[in-house]
């Protein structure tokens, strides 16, 4: 790594850093956060979660979340405490990781050059710094996985399978997508070279145990129990609107009836609705107008990538098929595996399409570095000017508008509790009126784990003068 690079690099990162921790306590910790952080603060302790449970692999209190982030953010709630930066801190963190792997990743695919402008744009990602702000598991497991990628191509096996096993152990979106990535690797990278490797065979030992944890916890401590509930299948209007409707159509079908069932049924409707889905996720109304239209994912309310990255996606495409061909159908691959886990939920999803992101930064680089230097300078404004738009509204903007889904009005009430108890005054916090108010209060008082443990499953809750109550 030339040494003007080092520094052009730690400079990228220092403005990835700038971009997203300014203005990041704005915006308060929303229901998952809540939730989380205040697991990690009990973790830390007592070694139990807010349940009970002693050192779980999957916490009830995130329907089935997975551990990964909650005690890799133990240092970070040890040093801050139950705060916004306690459970953000990670996320940060694993942007800044991505930024420079970016760099080491493009670096060894195409060249130095690239390396350095993927690091830019990684740092510069609107999809990125909005995965940043907040403590989203699917960040840290998306700076995972693509460690692993980087590790793999580097043929650094035993770092590949140590930080794949921690992200399925993090977000369980990769449990599909990773498999899948794994072979496409195994063929980039020469099967026969691969396996011959005996660093390789160790790597997939580790990388197994990782695997058989995953399966205990998937079917012993309900680790899907969040995506089964929001599934397709799980949707039972949806259930009934496609019943309805193949009746229908059976009925006023003139084919003969025996055949009706081979061309009229339920299994057809559900596989269209799956490949709309899918497509929804590479969409240009995702990619580049309104992303997935969930404020919390996308606080700046445009697509997940520049206007201007479409072309140039296009043109890299072209040129990546012409000149590196092989390189191109990895990162093809790549993008088209992606949306596999997102295809059985009803939209499309700025947290479960991350790991989109890198294959595209690449492309968008490689163009730049091949069309004309006035094309590529105009370019970068249109995306300064992008950027500078997007900041402003979710520096500005999006905390006013968006406070409801960042849980103002919880720790509003929370902070309020909290004085009126040191009055010596009794409040009551009603849980049907006041969303998340029942984690706010004790993320925000930083009650002690014991009574919190004490109290779980209780109705009402007591702390004190405190009660908290659904009645």
């Amino acid at each position: 790594m030339a040494r003007k690079s080092i520094w052009i690099i730690f400079g990228i990162v220092i403005l990835g850093f700038l971009l997203r921790i300014y203005k990041i306590q704005a915006l308060p910790m929303y229901g998952d956060e809540l939730t989380m952080v205040y697991d990690i603060y009990s973790i830390s302790k007592t070694g139990m979660d807010a349940t009970g449970q002693k050192f779980p692999m999957t916490f009830k209190m995130g329907a089935g979340r997975p551990a990964g982030y909650i005690y890799f953010s133990v240092p970070f709630v040890a040093i801050f405490g139950p705060t916004v930066w306690g459970v953000r801190s990670l996320s940060i963190l694993s942007g800044l990781g991505i930024i420079v792997l970016m760099y080491f990743l493009s670096k060894k695919l195409f060249g130095e050059k690239i390396g350095v402008i993927a690091g830019l744009l990684a740092a510069i990602s609107p999809w990125d710094i909005y995965l940043s702000r907040a403590g989203f598991e699917a960040h840290f497991a998306l700076f995972l996985a693509l460690l692993g990628i980087t590790a793999f191509v580097y043929k650094k096996y035993i770092w590949w399978a140590i930080s794949w096993g921690i992200a399925v152990l993090t977000y369980p979106t990769f449990k599909l997508t990773l498999p899948l990535l794994f072979l496409v690797l195994l063929w980039f990278s020469g099967f026969g070279k691969v396996v011959k490797n005996k660093i390789f065979v160790i790597g997939l030992i580790i990388l197994l145990f990782f695997g058989g944890v995953v399966i205990r916890e998937t079917f012993m401590a309900g680790s899907e129990q969040r995506f089964l509930s929001i599934n397709i299948f799980a949707d039972n209007n949806l259930k009934q609107s496609i019943i309805q409707r193949v009746n229908y159509e059976r009925t006023v079908s003139t084919l003969p009836q025996f055949v009706k069932p081979l061309f009229i049924n339920r299994e057809i409707e559900y596989s269209r609705i799956i490949l709309e889905n899918y497509a929804k996720n590479l969409s240009p109304d995702f990619l580049i107008l309104r992303g997935d239209r969930n404020p919390r994912h996308n606080p700046g309310e445009m697509g997940m990538i520049f206007l201007v990255d479409l072309p140039l996606i296009l043109i890299g495409l072209m040129f990546l098929w012409r000149e590196k061909k092989k390189e191109s159908i990895l990162l093809f691959k790549w993008i088209l595996i992606t949306p596999l886990a997102t295809m059985f939920l009803s939209e499309a999803h700025g947290l479960r399409n991350g790991l989109m992101l890198p294959p595209l930064i690449m492309i968008i680089s490689y163009a730049l570095s091949r069309i004309p230097k006035k094309f590529a300078y105009f370019a970068g404004v249109l995306m300064l000017l992008q950027l500078i738009y997007i900041l402003i509204r979710v520096y500005t903007i999006a905390p006013a508008k968006f406070a409801s889904f960042w849980s103002a009005d919880a720790k509003k009430a929370a902070l309020a509790a909290i004085e009126s108890q040191k009055e010596g005054k009794e409040v009551a916090l009603y849980v049907n009126e006041i969303d998340n108010i029942e984690y706010a209060y004790e993320v925000y008082a930083k009650l002690d784990p014991r009574l919190v443990i004490s109290q779980y499953g209780k109705s009402p809750k007591i702390f004190g003068s405190i009660i908290i109550t659904d009645k």
